[in-house]
């Protein structure tokens, strides 16, 4: 995954980036400005290349948002192809799909880099955020500059959700959920049902613990447990994969590629094959 640049980019190229996006996600510029919290007037002064009215820490603000999501050449594993498959299934019959995977293996990759498709929306949910805070992420997402009571933003984003063509919501970090986030989706899947496809993702302790719950009768559970149409588990990187990866950083040592194959997480393998390349000189 690539770290957000913090040198400044060609102006025209910026100003491309920002086309491109738009393009991408099939959106205007003033819904590019809700998504990324700046106004339309600094957007409309990057269209005109006014630059002399955008600060640099405004151009370089734009130029990582709409790169967040780009991550260069991405090896597509078949975790990775599964992944655009699941969420392809996800819009197509309008599921609620979960996915699990370990830390490292490239799920998160994987789901942003889909993400900038049109009318597929992304959050990352994290345990500062409380409902409002959730749905205020998702109508951001959605370029709904609204911000009110729990209810109206819910919904806002059920409206807006309901009108699309084929729309995907994706939560990712999904094993954080508190319980009221969960009654909460429940709802939001409810009323967007036949619509809709969302995307639950998470580690493997969040398909274990939903299941625990349920078992427990605890509030919810059960019923939102039934709503998740189908399951993915990630299976891990394969040993031909791992040979392609080595080969692709230069690495021929038959030794060494046989050790790195008891590897499964792709995160763990780029640091070994890095730390071999570091050592080797090679980088």
């Amino acid at each position: 995954m690539n770290k957000n640049d913090t040198k400044l980019p060609e102006k025209a190229e910026i100003k491309k980036a920002v086309n491109d996006y738009c393009k991408e996600k099939g959106i205007s510029k003033a819904s590019l400005a809700v998504k990324c919290g700046i106004s339309d007037a600094t957007l409309c002064e990057l269209e005109k290349e006014n630059w002399k009215k955008l600060s640099n820490e405004m151009l370089l603000t734009i130029w990582n948002f709409v790169n967040r999501d780009k991550f260069g050449d991405l090896f597509q594993s078949m975790d990775f192809i599964s992944t655009v498959k699941a969420c392809d299934n996800a819009r197509k019959y309008s599921f609620m799909i979960g996915i699990t995977a370990d830390t490292g293996m490239g799920k998160t990759t994987a789901l942003r880099t889909y993400a900038r498709q049109k009318n597929v929306f992304y959050v990352s949910y994290d345990k500062t955020m409380n409902a409002s805070q959730f749905f205020s992420a998702l109508l951001r997402e959605l370029s709904i500059p609204f911000y009110s009571s729990l209810n109206d933003m819910m919904t806002f984003a059920v409206d807006k959700l309901n009108r699309l063509e084929s729309p995907l919501v994706i939560i990712d970090e999904a094993g954080k959920l508190t319980h009221s986030m969960i009654l909460y989706l429940q709802v939001l899947r409810d009323k967007t049902y036949g619509n809709c496809g969302i995307i639950l993702a998470g580690m493997p302790y969040f398909k274990t613990n939903l299941q625990k719950n349920a078992a427990r009768e605890k509030e919810g559970y059960a019923e939102f447990l039934r709503r998740i149409n189908v399951w993915h588990d990630f299976i891990g990187l394969q040993p031909k994969e791992i040979e392609e990866i080595c080969f692709t950083h230069g690495i021929t040592n038959k030794e060494k590629v046989r050790e790195l194959k008891r590897q499964r997480r792709f995160g763990d393998l780029m640091n070994e094959i890095y730390l071999y390349q570091i050592m080797e000189g090679k980088l």
